[in-house]
């Protein structure tokens, strides 16, 4: 959040069985929106009942950066659900997409803002 108490750019990411590399995916995320941004962000990561340790993953993202929340679903529901669960809980002016596999990179963002600007 900024000093106005809002948030310029949710990231919301819907996650399925990826935390052996979700780790990987926020640290980009934030690299990117802290340095070629430079607007207040937040990331929004909703686990879709992985069943591996995505949500100990998350959790411990979150514990770590006060910018990056989790959604813990209680059944699959698979990745649109999970999507609109994060878009219904995110709170910034623009809210990004980004799937959890690293198939579209986080250093992309910039370029979508500057369109958007």
């Amino acid at each position: 959040m900024n000093d106005t108490g809002r948030v310029a750019v949710s990231v919301v990411v819907p996650c399925y069985r990826s935390g052996a590399w979700l780790d990987e995916l926020v640290h980009r995320v934030v690299a990117v929106l802290e340095s070629a941004v430079g607007r207040s962000f937040e990331i929004v990561l909703v686990n879709d009942d992985s069943g591996d340790e995505t949500w100990e993953v998350i959790e411990k993202l979150a514990a770590e950066d006060g910018r990056v929340r989790g959604i813990d679903l209680l059944r699959n529901t698979g990745q649109f659900r999970a999507l609109s669960c994060g878009l219904a809980h995110s709170i910034g002016d623009i809210v990004v997409t980004l799937d959890d596999d690293l198939q579209h990179p986080p250093e992309e963002i910039p370029k979508l803002l500057d369109e958007l600007d």
